[in-house]
């Protein structure tokens, strides 16, 4: 994982962009008009496998209670944008010139405790600047995390404040170090290409788990669209973890200390408790997980995603809350403060360092009913630079 902060952060874009043909090359930041394409359905991996014995039994729980959190951290008040991205990097690859298979865009709301996972189809065709039109999961490769970051940026019109990035090995190292994520499976999963086996229900999934789960586009609903629903799923399964086991400033150093172990991250050291108590007081249950959406066509001779008018909107609605929809206040919360808005920013006085009290409880979600045949699981301004154990 790569945690770091992209050239010229903080700065919003002229607006959203996605180019469906290939007309002359734009230069840089000049918006020539936005090109969305009409919504239209999107296939997927067909019908549900059947129920089979070689599918991994439901072994986990619904996410737990939070217990009470205190800390001395100034979290951050104004809007908080983090990209984050799946590398497909293969043994002896570099993580950060492979393409990112995996992207979302963590979208947060200190004040209100709301945020948005907003995922994007790996072949979502943009515009990557300097390189002209093709498929989001490519800018990392041409240019690693800063291209990958202006491309976003650029298609979205939200400033991007960090990005993490992480590849096969570091997540399940992870989870694993971490001692596994509680995952809910709405749909029996049987594929090979992945290694996803598992019935329906919640499932204490192990690093592998994870990334099997994670990697599954062939039998799920809508593909790629699915596979990057549930791929924000681990990540507020993680949180809902990180609730229910972290007190205090001590916890987050651990938490913190697990990414440090796998990854390569480049952020003013200030900053990690900081953002480690703004993710610890967030609730998962006020963190929507979407897509953008899109449809299935071609461009330069292959397969690619057109993001729709609908993806745009959404990308709108983000700018000036992070949230989809309108930004609440959580009932719950011990305190509230009082905040002002510009386009795509939130920005307020610095808060004293505070000791919160336990937040509000998670309601624990139902899941589906578990299959009945039996199975067995299968098994300041000073920067840091270091190095993935990959």
């Amino acid at each position: 994982m790569v945690v770091g902060v992209p050239d010229n952060a903080g700065t919003g874009t002229s607006g959203p962009r996605v180019i469906t043909s290939a007309p002359e090359e734009t230069p840089p930041h000049e918006v020539a008009g936005d090109v969305f394409v009409d919504p239209a359905p999107f296939g997927g991996g067909g019908s549900e496998p059947a129920a089979s014995t070689a599918l991994a039994a439901p072994n986990g729980k619904p996410w737990a209670t939070p217990i009470p959190f205190t800390t001395d951290q100034e979290v951050p008040d104004g809007l908080v944008f983090i990209l984050v991205a799946g590398s497909d990097a293969r043994p002896g690859e570099d993580l950060l010139k492979t393409r990112a298979d995996s992207l979302h865009l963590l979208c947060v709301n200190p004040e209100t405790g709301q945020g948005t996972l907003l995922g994007f189809p790996r072949d979502s065709w943009v515009e990557i600047p300097g390189h002209g039109r093709g498929k989001i999961n490519n800018a990392l490769a041409l240019g690693g995390p800063n291209l990958l970051s202006k491309t976003v940026a650029r298609l979205t019109g939200l400033p991007i404040d960090y990005y993490v990035i992480t590849g096969f090995k570091g997540l399940t190292a992870m989870v694993d170090e971490l001692g596994g994520v509680d995952v809910l499976v709405d749909r029996r999963m049987n594929d090979h290409n992945s290694g996803a086996k598992f019935q329906r229900g919640w499932h204490h999934m192990t690093g592998g788990q994870a990334l099997a789960f994670s990697r599954n586009r062939t039998d799920v609903e809508q593909g790629d669209l699915t596979r990057s629903e549930h791929q924000g799923l681990v990540m507020l399964s993680a949180l809902a973890k990180m609730r229910a086991e972290v007190a205090d400033d001590g916890g987050v150093a651990r938490w913190i200390s697990v990414l440090l172990k796998y990854t390569k991250l480049d952020v003013p050291l200030n900053k990690l408790p900081q953002l480690g108590a703004l993710a610890r007081r967030l609730d998962p249950g006020r963190i929507k997980n979407v897509v953008a959406p899109g449809r299935l066509g071609f461009a330069s001779r292959q397969s690619v995603v057109f993001l729709t008018t609908e993806a745009a909107k959404m990308f709108e609605d983000l700018r000036s809350d992070a949230v989809i929809g309108s930004a609440q206040a959580d009932p719950a919360a011990s305190s509230s403060t009082s905040s002002t808005t510009a386009p795509g920013r939130t920005s307020k006085s610095p808060k004293p360092a505070t000791s919160s009290s336990s937040p509000s409880s998670t309601t624990a979600t139902t899941g589906p009913e578990e299959e009945s045949t039996t199975s067995t699981t299968e098994q300041s301004d000073t920067s840091v630079t270091l190095l993935p154990d990959e």
